[in-house]
């Protein structure tokens, strides 16, 4: 039996969550944004897959909250004076659950079938709680069978959780332990819970139940000769994020280094290279099965954001790729815990 928002049964957490939603479901109520149409949960606790945390105090959430707004026919003005209105209420309620709580860029209810694509709102679409307003998402966008998922949306999960492996590491480059254990401990198993979930996702193979994933990620490692403890570590990353104990382990250097490897070897099996091909191999590996993502478009956002004309091989690249290649050459040439260079963060937060 599961909670209500876990897979780990947890009465408490499900009254603390009800009463959240209900308060902030109020507070709507009462002020009425104009153009606000719906907001719904997603994340892990809109589709029942939240972490429980257990403390001496009691049971507490772990995973951010992440709330999705959507408008009808709302101008660019209108939008932002909705998000702002949401805010405030992100922050009464982060202050009382002690989580992030994020409410997602306001949009058009209209505008959803040109994100369908995404693996964030096709995971939306098959997990989440209605909170305020009358949502009906499944009207608005269109349910894909996880095969049609484009092969750059594993290039964004491995370009994300690698990220959160580098921060993780200049955190304990810093020696920052205490208060940071957990912000540490949660990137290095979201990396290893991405590179199982990038690979189904380049293979056609994804699934939307994390429960699932373990199973679809040990029968795959089986079948294409990976390491027998790659389907472990998915498994026991996938228990952390149902049930999380943030601890350091007693060589944290040497966790770091082995989830760094094993991000890397995911990177080149994703790029079709062998696991110990060079870097260019990589990166040409990874270019050539994102070849179909290319377009005019990628070049005027690279230009318009970037503010820079990218090579003539690469310069209608999906930008997710040009930032991975940049981040992956990072994570392999810059030694044990290499320092973000403030050019690539400038540019991951721009297109990720």
């Amino acid at each position: 039996m599961s909670g209500r928002y876990t897979v780990i049964p947890s009465p408490a957490l499900d009254a603390q969550l009800d009463s959240a939603l209900e308060d902030m479901a109020r507070t709507l109520d009462s002020i009425r944004p104009r153009g606000l149409a719906c907001v719904v949960l997603g994340g892990g606790y809109g589709r029942g897959e939240g972490g429980v945390r257990h403390t001496d105090a009691g049971d507490r959430l772990y995973n951010d909250l992440d709330l999705f707004a959507f408008s009808e026919d709302a101008g660019r003005r209108e939008r932002h004076r909705i998000g702002e209105e949401l805010r405030k209420i992100a922050e009464k309620w982060e202050g009382k659950l002690g989580v992030a709580v994020d409410f997602s860029p306001v949009k058009n209810l209209a505008s959803l079938s040109g994100v369908a694509h995404t693996l964030m709102y096709q995971e939306l679409l098959h997990g989440w709680k209605p909170v305020w307003g009358k949502a009906d998402l499944a009207k608005r966008i269109p349910g894909l069978d996880p095969a049609e998922l484009p092969y750059t949306e594993a290039l964004r999960l491995l370009l994300n959780r690698g990220m959160g492996l580098i921060f993780a590491g200049e955190k304990l480059a810093a020696g920052q332990g205490g208060e940071e254990t957990d912000f540490i401990v949660r990137n290095m198993n979201k990396a290893v819970l991405g590179c199982g979930d990038a690979l189904l996702l380049a293979a056609g193979k994804y699934l939307w139940r994390g429960g699932d994933r373990v199973s679809a990620v040990s029968l795959f490692a089986e079948e294409n000769g990976l390491p027998r403890n790659f389907g472990e570590a998915y498994a026991e990353a996938f228990r952390f994020k149902l049930e999380p104990c943030p601890v350091l382990p007693p060589d944290p250097e040497k966790r770091w280094t082995e989830c760094r490897t094993f991000y890397l070897d995911t990177v080149r099996r994703v790029a079709g290279t062998k696991s110990d091909a060079e870097l260019e191999l990589v990166k040409a590996g990874l270019r050539k099965r994102a070849a179909g993502a290319r377009s005019t478009r990628n070049f005027l956002r690279w230009l318009i954001r970037a503010k820079a004309i990218r090579s003539a091989g690469t310069m209608t690249d999906d930008p997710v790729l040009t930032v991975l290649c940049g981040l992956i050459e990072r994570l392999e040439t810059g030694g044990t815990y290499p320092p973000c260079p403030p050019k690539l963060y400038d540019l991951w937060k721009k297109f990720n």
